[in-house]
């Protein structure tokens, strides 16, 4: 029986991705430097230290990692406030529905001060039972680290939640965890066929979760 849903963030429930290439693309623009989809790709899901990694070193020293820190979250954090990060859709129905039937958790690759001003950006915050950043666990995704603590803190076993991704390395994320999972490919940045292959379900959009959840039980 499922007993819990986690979600994803980025991608999933808000379409923050094309203000993560917008923000990071106007920082390498300063230095006549490219920010292209396939980096885009390799940093989904993945954690702060991971995408300060890979920026930091193809930016080649022009930036200290506390100035990368600090100016892409300043303009991430701008632009929830702004209203500029969109909701996706079936986002709220997905969330009202699980909500009432499960127990929600939220695991994000995304620092904690951007879950919270998108969550609080949707009103979505007191819908969670758990939130976690993958900042605060051991390994970011594709490893398990931030969905088994969060289903520990839910006092569920990994067989009794669903895990619902939007990215390959959300995907088997969720997968290593051993939890079923509900992927929602990113059009912009679908998941390479491996990974979405081993999604228990794919589906078009968050509309289609009330259909597919009870199959999963």
């Amino acid at each position: 029986m499922i007993k819990a849903v986690i979600f994803d963030l980025d991608g999933l429930l808000v379409d923050s991705e094309p203000v993560w290439f917008r923000v990071r693309a106007e920082m390498f623009k300063r230095f006549s430097k490219a920010w292209t989809n396939d980096d885009q790709k390799a940093l989904m899901g993945r954690n702060t230290v991971a995408w300060i990694d890979y920026v930091e070193k193809k930016l080649e020293g022009r930036l200290s990692r506390d100035e990368i820190v600090r100016e892409t979250l300043d303009g991430m954090v701008r632009s929830y406030q702004s209203g500029e990060v969109r909701v996706m859709p079936g986002a709220q129905k997905a969330l009202d529905y699980c909500g009432k039937k499960k127990l929600l958790g939220l695991a994000s690759g995304s620092p904690r001060i951007l879950i919270e001003a998108a969550l609080e950006s949707n009103g979505w915050k007191k819908l969670f039972r758990e939130i976690l950043s993958s900042d605060e666990v051991a390994k970011g995704k594709p490893a398990p680290d931030v969905y088994l603590e969060v289903m520990t803190r839910l006092n569920v076993k990994p067989m009794e939640s669903v895990v619902v991704e939007d990215s390959g390395s959300g995907i088997l994320a969720g997968k290593a965890a051993g939890a079923k999972v509900i992927a929602v490919p990113n059009e912009h940045l679908m998941p390479a066929p491996e990974a979405l292959a081993k999604a228990d379900v794919v589906i078009d959009s968050l509309n289609e979760v009330e259909r597919v959840l009870g199959s999963l039980g």
